[in-house]
């Protein structure tokens, strides 16, 4: 009967079987055993700064979007002022 690769052969009764899917914990020089493995984890700095941009090129970029953006609003809403008081200061149409 050939013997297939992907089956594990059955030990012979008496004999234990090894433990599967149980990984031995790893000891560390501080701790060991139960205590080490059940300890708090740290955590971590939230106050630390995530992205930092030493060179000032990304303030400079964002600074300069802001201001288009505040000036294309502003002269919009002189446009609408404009074209509201047109009508009023401009010339009377003839019905």
């Amino acid at each position: 009967m050939p013997v297939r690769p992907d089956v594990q052969p059955v030990p012979p009764a008496g004999v234990a079987a090894p433990a599967r899917g149980v990984v031995a914990m790893p000891a560390t020089p501080e701790r060991t055993g139960v205590d080490g493995a059940t300890q708090m984890l740290q955590a971590s700095d939230v106050t630390a700064a995530i992205f930092v941009d030493r060179s000032g090129r990304r303030a400079r970029l964002l600074r300069r979007v802001v201001s288009v953006v505040v000036l294309l609003a502003l002269l919009l809403l002189g446009a609408l002022w404009v074209s509201q008081g047109a009508e009023v200061l401009g010339p009377r149409m003839a019905a």
